[in-house]
């Protein structure tokens, strides 16, 4: 009888531990998985799946740019992006059309380098070729949808958070990018680029090389999300005014990013990445013009 008993206490002890692994298997399901995407360098190696686009041409693979070929080279001092091939998801839409899931994310990068290079999220196809005020936009042109843009300098760089506006005049301020340009007296520094979906909010950061995340951000502001000049989709990636300086300077880019589960566009794993629009962030910090103007 005693045997019994506790042979009985064992089963129930079983039974709950297995309800409890049950419980958990069940939540994990439900939550959101994050992927994790890494470029220690940009080099003929893993510049073969990225995709390389000036105001004049588009280039695949952009490994391309490492020919000795004039036409290339000439590519490389031109201004443009680096980009991760095709799109990717950025939120998806509920009932209605209405904003049903956005993700969170992180990026970081370290720069190693003196001229400025701009972290971007574009829309969901690149800007036009030829276009008119080049992917800068125009000097002048100004609108009632350009987002607002948000400065602030510290001893190793200054950061501007702002609307991309290479679309030209029909799309003049879209996407999200972040532009920081270095002190030239400072030596490396790294950038941490980060959005919180569920508090709506985007803050940046900048140390040393090989220091840790600081506390403090030097950009810590709200954001408007899926706004009338945002995409499902996007493209991302680094403009720079010449293509080298992205793959001269930036090193260690590292990218965190909440997935939607199942049911979405794609098949493949790559990234889901908010695509952030300003136009209707409460600036925190001084306003001034966005590296595109």
């Amino acid at each position: 009888m005693l045997l019994s008993d506790r042979m009985t206490g064992a089963i129930h002890r079983l039974a709950v531990l297995l309800l409890c692994a049950a419980a958990a298997i069940s939540g994990g399901a439900g939550a959101a998985r994050v992927d994790t995407f890494s470029y220690p360098a940009f080099d003929t190696t893993t510049m073969r799946d990225l995709v390389a686009a000036s105001n004049a041409a588009i280039l695949l693979p952009a490994s391309l740019l490492f020919e000795h070929d004039d036409a290339f080279s000439e590519f490389n001092r031109t201004e443009g992006f680096l980009l991760l091939p095709g799109t990717v998801d950025v939120w998806r839409p509920g009932a209605g059309g209405a904003l049903a899931v956005e993700a969170s994310f992180n990026t970081s990068f370290t720069l190693t380098a003196a001229a400025p290079v701009a972290f971007v999220l574009l829309l969901d196809s690149l800007p036009p070729l030829h276009g008119r005020g080049g992917l800068r936009g125009f000097a002048n042109y100004t609108s009632p949808d350009d987002g607002v843009s948000i400065a602030a300098a510290g001893g190793l760089a200054t950061v501007e958070a702002g609307p991309v506006r290479s679309y030209g005049p029909d799309d003049p301020a879209v996407g999200l990018n972040v532009t920081v340009t270095p002190n030239v007296t400072a030596a490396s520094r790294t950038v941490w680029i980060e959005y919180a979906a569920a508090g709506h909010r985007l803050s940046v950061r900048v140390a040393s090389a090989g220091e840790p995340r600081p506390a403090m951000a030097l950009i810590d502001a709200p954001l408007g999300l899926a706004g009338r000049r945002t995409t499902e989709t996007a493209s991302v990636g680094f403009f720079a005014a010449a293509i080298q300086d992205i793959v001269v300077g930036v090193r260690d880019w590292h990218l965190a990013v909440d997935s939607f589960e199942g049911g979405g566009k794609k098949g493949t794993a790559w990234w889901v990445i908010l695509l952030a629009v300003l136009g209707s962030v409460a600036a925190t910090a001084a306003v001034v013009t966005a590296v595109f103007d």
